[in-house]
């Protein structure tokens, strides 16, 4: 008895510990605030998360007075972070990590047994058993289970900020998607009612007998083709506004009433040389911000938390401790009890390959996501490059000339020194440089965004053309050629 005593004795702090360790709760809202300080830190925005009608509230006020005003790209941005719904869901798997790392902490509830035995021969009150089990293997592990937790609480974290930043870039290039197709429709609006109107006048020059039939066809087919394009580039600027408003999280008035800028700001002057100086350090950059590296890192301490689990369970995989009290011919008796399995044939082997396996599988995928950041870094700073020079190049220099031309043209088509194909030709590339002017610069804000994403900590997706990404813009590179 004496023995049983002192026995109890000794487990009692673990005991308590375990009771201490089955009171934890699983607190709300745990990991955000580090996702908070790392969205403002890296993209200037705030995000939230509404866990209650009261800041749904604030939220939909917060979007309300975004929208009463023409809609910056940071603007739009910001009304994401606070409107998407996705990202809410997002923020969920931060709830789901916690509640794991509060699971790891916990212990089995311990298992209560109770037996009566009665005399087949003889009428005698039966022999009674009773017993309690903890799971004492756990109760040793929990430290290393804790740690396995917290690593993949980290890696989650990550994800989830990654996952912010990622919004962050896709209403960047949405937003510049969807200015850059009003601004080709405006640009083709007005070449549409010019070439109307050229059209008109070539008919009564035409009916005067001033021109041939073959110029007034010309004519008429440019006023044709501008028609065209026009009807395109209105359908493709209503899905890239449906693209953002996507984004946005937007749905009744509000998502067919928000305001865009009427036009992409021009390209910034900066000398190229000082561009690319400043790019130089980006391929570094990229690796120290990387969030897809920071989870991949958590998540290989998660793994191998979990191979040094495994071996330290790999003999003895379960671990019983207790005490029974047992009546016997009206005596009873304590003592502890002891529940250890005999590693016969399960000796933990193939759970610690399946560890070890992990441990390696990552640590590949690590080395290979860091060779990607570093190619995806150097890809967005040549691609920013050459579209910083392409655009100031043809905002510059080819539609000041395409403008002058088709100017002098049209003076000495007056002066009846040209003709009007010569004019029509003119006329058509400076069509033409003007669209390519509006694409150059959408290809620039678009690779502007993909390398702010890269510096704060995002891997974005870089195309493998050095055209502009959007639907829009492709298809009016293409109409250039």
């Amino acid at each position: 008895m004496k023995r049983c005593v002192l026995f109890l004795l000794r487990v009692s702090p673990l005991l308590v510990a375990a009771v201490v360790a089955g009171c934890t709760s699983v607190p709300r809202g745990a990991g955000f605030g580090a996702v908070q300080r790392t969205v403002a830190e890296r993209a200037g925005a705030e995000v939230r998360w509404y866990q209650n009608a009261a800041l749904d509230g604030e939220a939909t006020a917060a979007v309300a007075a975004l929208l009463g005003d023409t809609l910056q790209v940071d603007e739009a941005v910001q009304v994401a972070l606070l409107n998407n719904r996705r990202l809410q869901a997002t923020y969920e798997r931060l709830s789901i990590a916690q509640a794991d790392l509060v699971q790891a902490g916990l212990l089995r509830n311990p298992v209560f047994g109770a037996g009566a035995l009665w005399s087949l021969a003889e009428a005698e009150p039966p022999d009674l058993a009773f017993s309690v089990a903890f799971d004492f293997l756990g109760l040793l592990t929990r430290p290393l289970r804790r740690a396995v937790a917290a690593a993949a609480f980290e890696a989650e974290q990550a994800h989830v900020t990654d996952a912010v930043l990622r919004i962050v870039v896709g209403v960047q290039a949405a937003h510049t998607e969807a200015v850059a197709a009003q601004q080709a429709v405006e640009l083709l609006t007005a070449v549409t009612q010019a070439t109307a109107l050229s059209a008109q006048t070539m008919r009564r020059l035409f009916d005067a007998g001033n021109v041939t039939r073959l110029e007034l066809l010309e004519e008429r087919a440019l006023h044709e083709q501008t028609r065209l394009d026009l009807d395109a580039a209105t359908a493709e600027g209503v899905l890239a506004r449906e693209r953002l408003t996507r984004l946005l999280g937007l749905t009744g008035p509000a998502a067919t009433a928000y305001r865009l800028p009427q036009r992409l700001p021009p390209v910034p002057r900066d000398s190229l040389a000082s561009q690319a100086r400043a790019l130089s350090d980006l391929e570094a950059e990229a690796v120290a911000q990387s969030l897809a590296l920071d989870a991949q890192r958590h998540a290989l301490d998660a793994a191998a938390q979990r191979l040094g689990l495994a071996d330290a369970t790999a003999l003895v995989g379960d671990l019983e401790a207790g005490a029974e009290l047992e009546r016997e011919e009206g005596r009873w008796e304590l003592g502890p009890e002891v529940h250890l399995p005999l590693p016969l044939f399960d000796q933990g082997q193939a759970r610690r390959a399946a560890a070890d396996a992990e441990v390696r599988r990552l640590r590949a995928d690590y080395y290979a996501q860091a060779a990607e950041v570093r190619s995806v870094a150097r890809a967005a700073r040549e691609r920013l490059l050459v579209a910083q020079r392409r655009a100031l190049h043809l905002q510059e220099v080819v539609l000041p000339l395409r403008l002058d031309i088709t100017e002098q043209t049209q003076r000495q088509y007056n002066a009846m020194q040209v003709g009007t194909f010569r004019l029509l030709l003119a006329k058509q590339q400076e069509i033409d440089a003007a669209r390519q002017t509006v694409a150059a610069l959408a290809a620039y804000w678009q690779a502007r965004a993909a390398v702010d994403a890269l510096r704060a900590g995002h891997l974005p997706d870089v195309p493998a053309a050095l055209s502009p990404a959007s639907t829009a813009v492709r298809a009016m590179a293409v109409d250039d050629h």
